[in-house]
């Protein structure tokens, strides 16, 4: 692999370059910004499962990308140029510490028009649609950007999948003093248990079959963890709330059981947020488990644009969420091929590139 400098007119990237398994770390330009745009120099970068799908070039990947691409979606870094408006409108300055949303959206459309630009139909996600974040340097429009105040940036790196649990928890805004159940404890599911108990949650209850997943969960303030593979987990959710169910369950694992115990460890009249994607079809006995039950079904896109990122920047700046303990694995760039190792085998938590040198 090529190892430079990363100043003057090439940095380092890591490319998706051809469809097949892997990626390469590559010699790239340093990306050009419009006068909307900021470039940022990356100094942290989160991996996730879409990365190892990306790595792994499954059907989803090869029916969404367009090789040749940078990877990554998550990161936090340093300002370092200016676009002549961005410059003009005085919100950002070099050597602002920044992380972005990774979603860019059009403005025009109807969700977009209406609040809803998490929704937006025309989403272009860096790391996936357009370049990304594996590199040592990235162009964003400067209304994706904003300021970390004081958050160190691997954390800011992780807000992506922490927004991601923080719009999954607290939509619907009953959280205080109610009982949750997580369904899947990857990183986002343990973010989501650090969410609950930090909104005020009075019972938090996650489920995961992988024990790191679950010592991870207990990091983060669950009251009970349990293994779908030797527990009943409706059975032991009725146990420890009295026998009538949790009041909010949120889904992450988009697995067809994880969705049946979603419906029947809810109580009647609960809450099923579901983030997790199902990579087949769920069949469901839709008057038994949601419309005689009176559940309401909130379907998790991303994060709102940009109501979620103001709750979770308070919530890190109030000490009462840290999600730091979920943070397992640090690797430097050309040592990709290892961070998408440990999270293949399901021995890691969240797992971050270290970019500045």
């Amino acid at each position: 692999m090529p190892q430079f400098t990363p100043t003057g007119s090439h940095m380092r990237a890591l490319v998706k370059t051809a469809p097949g398994v892997g990626m390469d770390l590559v010699d790239r330009p340093v990306p050009s910004i419009g006068d909307h745009d900021v470039l940022i120099k990356v100094h942290h970068a989160g991996v996730c499962g879409t990365d190892l799908h990306i790595w792994e070039w499954d059907a989803w990947a090869a029916g969404r990308l367009r090789p040749p691409v940078v990877i990554g979606h998550e990161f936090a870094g340093e300002v370092v140029d200016l676009g002549a408006d961005a410059r003009r409108d005085g919100l950002l300055a070099i050597g602002d510490v920044v992380t972005a949303e990774g979603h860019i959206i059009c403005g025009h459309c109807l969700p977009c028009r209406t609040g809803h630009g998490h929704l937006c139909v025309r989403t272009q996600i860096i790391g996936v649609d357009r370049d990304g974040a594996f590199a040592d340097y990235i162009s964003m429009p400067a209304s994706n950007v904003m300021g970390l105040d004081g958050i160190p940036t691997d954390i800011g790196a992780i807000m992506d999948p922490v927004g991601n649990a923080v719009h999954t928890v607290l939509e619907g805004g009953e959280v205080p003093g109610s009982t949750v159940l997580i369904i899947g404890c990857g990183p986002i599911g343990c973010f989501a248990v650090g969410v609950a108990k930090a909104a005020g949650a009075a019972l938090v209850i996650a489920s995961d079959f992988n024990p790191v997943r679950r010592e991870l969960a207990t990091m983060m303030g669950a009251d009970h963890t349990f293994d779908p593979a030797s527990d009943d987990v409706v059975a032991r959710v009725r146990e420890v709330t009295g026998g009538i169910g949790v009041d909010l369950v949120c889904e992450m694992s988009g697995h067809p059981a994880g969705h049946a115990q979603a419906f029947a460890a809810a109580r009647p009249g609960a809450r099923v947020n579901l983030l997790g994607t199902p990579s087949r079809t769920t069949e469901v006995d839709f008057a038994r488990d949601i419309i005689f039950k009176g559940l309401t079904l909130y379907g998790v896109t991303g994060r709102k644009m940009y109501s979620t990122w103001i709750q979770m920047r308070r919530l890190l700046a109030s000490g009462r969420f840290d999600p730091a303990p979920v943070v397992t694995h640090r690797f430097p760039l050309d040592r990709i091929a290892d961070a998408i190792g440990v999270i293949k085998d399901g021995s890691a938590g969240k797992v971050i590139l270290e970019i500045a040198t």
